[in-house]
């Protein structure tokens, strides 16, 4: 897992061919204006989905991974606690769907907690379990940006 703030996202861009991409539309004040949904950059390759919900108490979400694609987040508005632990030695509690390119684990010790904010991103590949969508203290709304780019 890799966090940083937007204005350092140029340090990043060489990690894979699609980063620059993804990281010029994250700069882009224009793509907070975009509809919810998944808008396409490049295909299935890139694409990013727009979101809005109401963040959780940590005991209400689930440890995730994905094995085809790495994900971007960043939120465009609100706060949110990320949690973070390596897939390596985590108990699956819903195997692999194909599908929705997902697998989900049980909750355990965190590794590390993220304070996503505006401004802020993190970068999140397949051995990164990840906990998406944590209430900090209270319940927060957010408009978040999650880019899936192809491994």
């Amino acid at each position: 897992m890799i966090v940083d703030r937007i204005e350092n996202a140029h340090l990043y861009a060489s990690l894979h061919k699609q980063f620059q991409n993804a990281l010029a539309v994250l700069a882009d004040p224009a793509t907070a204006r975009k509809p919810d949904g998944r808008h396409d950059l490049d295909g299935d390759d890139l694409y990013f989905m727009i979101q809005r919900y109401v963040t959780k108490p940590v005991d209400q979400t689930r440890f995730e991974s994905h094995k085809k694609y790495i994900d971007i987040q960043a939120l465009l508005a609100g706060r949110e606690l990320l949690g973070y632990v390596p897939t390596a030695g985590l108990e699956i509690t819903v195997p692999y769907d194909e599908s929705k390119d997902i697998m989900f684990y049980r909750a355990g010790a965190m590794t590390a907690q993220v304070r996503l904010e505006p401004g802020v991103f993190c970068i999140l590949y397949p051995q990164d379990a990840h906990l998406p969508s944590c209430q900090i203290i209270s319940p927060s709304e957010v408009h978040k940006i999650v880019f899936k780019i192809r491994v």
